[in-house]
């Protein structure tokens, strides 16, 4: 008995575990701007479209967001672009705005879903960046996910693999 509750106390500490620490000298204020070249995502319920799961833009910045605040970094703003992919003077105005110590951008380029309900998999192409305040790109990637979710989650949680994909890309933000 005694083994089990201390069990169970060690993994309620441990979820309720402080987010992480960034190191000194690293970048901590940020701002998160997105942008997609994909318009909507196919979504499978009314629900996802009348809670605004279908549009991408959406799901990126609200993921994005919480993966570097687990991450430890302060997020400062965002800004959801209309434009397919920010313009450099979007970027930095919003840094600017909220005097962040640069951005943090997602652009959805692709995304692959015509398997998701025969076999639960999804592509993924995101491309994630850091902006500094003077417009210069301190850090890019372009990342192909292929996202494998369950027969039940990909009727009632339709979008987790566009999360899945943005935890994985921001999850390798320096």
């Amino acid at each position: 008995m005694r083994v089990s509750a201390l069990l169970l106390l060690s993994l309620f500490v441990t979820a309720c575990a402080a987010p992480q620490v960034r190191p000194a000298g690293a970048i901590r204020k940020v701002v998160v701007v997105v942008g997609s070249r994909v318009d909507s995502l196919p979504s499978a319920s009314y629900r996802e479209d009348l809670m605004g799961e279908g549009n991408p833009r959406t799901v990126l910045s609200g993921s994005t967001e919480a993966v570097l605040r687990e991450r430890g970094f302060e997020v400062a703003g965002t800004r959801i672009s209309a434009a397919p992919s920010p313009s450099t003077d979007e970027v930095v105005s919003v840094i600017r705005e909220n005097d962040a110590e640069a951005a943090v951008v997602v652009v959805l380029s692709w995304v692959d879903v015509s398997a998701v309900q025969t076999m639960g998999r999804a592509d993924v192409v995101l491309e994630a960046g850091v902006v500094s305040p003077d417009g210069q790109l301190i850090w890019r990637k372009e990342s192909r996910t292929v996202a494998m979710i369950g027969l039940y989650q990909s009727q009632t949680d339709y979008s987790s693999y566009l999360r899945k994909a943005v935890i994985q890309a921001v999850k390798e933000v320096p």
